[in-house]
């Protein structure tokens, strides 16, 4: 569908960046560091689903007490 177009509209934008702040926020909440995080790295399929993928550099916070 975006393929076609080429573009998204002003509210499938606001969406996807929902979702993409909602998963950083996930991934930031399990103590998880993308640290490559760039528009190759973030997948969409056909339903509009953001997948983030390519966690080679993510790095995982460990803190002692």
């Amino acid at each position: 569908m975006v393929k076609k177009r080429k573009r998204l509209t002003a509210k499938e934008t606001r969406y996807l960046m929902l979702e993409l702040i909602s998963g950083v926020e996930y991934m930031h909440s399990n103590r998880v560091i993308h640290r490559d995080l760039k528009l190759g790295n973030v997948f969409l399929n056909s339903t509009m689903d953001i997948k983030i993928g390519d966690f080679g550099l993510a790095a995982k916070l460990e803190f002692s007490d």
